[in-house]
């Protein structure tokens, strides 16, 4: 007795499995309306690598990263031109100018003499430097450090994509898991939904006890909390990879 209520229970559930996938098939090709139960979700999102490409793209954390890579290298051409800070260029110019009259006698005695007059003009131009020593022997320390920075926000810039990367591949796996997990609760719960329709019967027509129609009403009843559950749990990693990616996939597909 038992044993041909399971082959109608089972029999029934492949029919109704096969109506639900025949339904959701067609609707799926011409209103592109996704059907986690039937459908797989990794055919309707880009693949995983686009995923992350997309993620790196649109990630905060890896644009804050990128900001600080171009402040270190203007920090890097600054210390560079640091040397200049404190250099000091003189430069002075004096002039002179000098008037001599003088008087000579041609011949000793003679009262005749010749007056002459001569014009001296003196230029001076100079030029000094000063920079003080311990800033051009700290100079090139003062690069390095700034070039050490720049190597650090790299590395950060690159912490931050493997995070990602991680998150990303985590979360897609995540996904794919759940929308088994649903799968299998949607199974259940037309499995009970359909054995609770015949223990109702059963119990109507005398074959049953109270106590095992009980039993069955509280397992169905976990079978549909159950399905609820890995229902939420798949949108919930559903939304959750596309606020990661930075991308709405119901752009291009509709979840029911």
């Amino acid at each position: 007795m038992l044993k041909s209520i399971r082959i109608r229970i089972i029999g029934l559930l492949l029919v109704f499995t096969t109506v639900v996938a025949l339904t959701y098939g067609q609707t799926r090709d011409t209103l592109f309306v996704f059907n986690p139960i039937v459908d797989d979700i990794t055919l309707r999102i880009p693949p995983l690598d686009d995923l992350i490409d997309s993620a790196i793209v649109h990630s905060p954390e890896v644009k804050m990263a990128e900001a600080e890579i171009y402040l270190r290298r203007y920090g890097i051409k600054s210390a560079r031109r640091d040397i200049f800070t404190n250099f000091y260029l003189d430069a002075g110019m004096a002039a002179s100018y000098q008037n001599n009259l003088t008087n000579n006698r041609t011949n000793l005695g003679d009262i005749n003499s010749v007056l002459s007059d001569q014009d001296n003009s003196n230029y001076a131009l100079g030029v000094s430097m000063r920079m003080p020593l311990d800033d051009l022997m700290d100079h090139r320390n003062r690069v390095k450090h700034a070039t050490k920075f720049m190597e650090q926000a790299f590395s950060e810039r690159d912490y931050q994509i493997r995070l990602l990367r991680r998150d990303i591949i985590v979360q897609y796996n995540r996904l794919i898991i759940n929308q088994k997990i649903l799968k299998i609760a949607n199974d259940n719960q037309i499995y009970m939904s359909l054995q609770m329709a015949l223990a109702e019967k059963e119990f109507l027509n005398g074959q049953i006890g109270i106590y095992e129609l009980a039993r069955l009403n509280e397992m169905n009843r976990r079978a549909v909390t159950d399905f609820e559950q890995a229902r939420m749990e798949f949108y919930s990693a559903y939304m959750i990879l596309q606020e990661i990616v930075g991308i709405k996939f119901n752009v291009i597909n509709n979840i029911e």
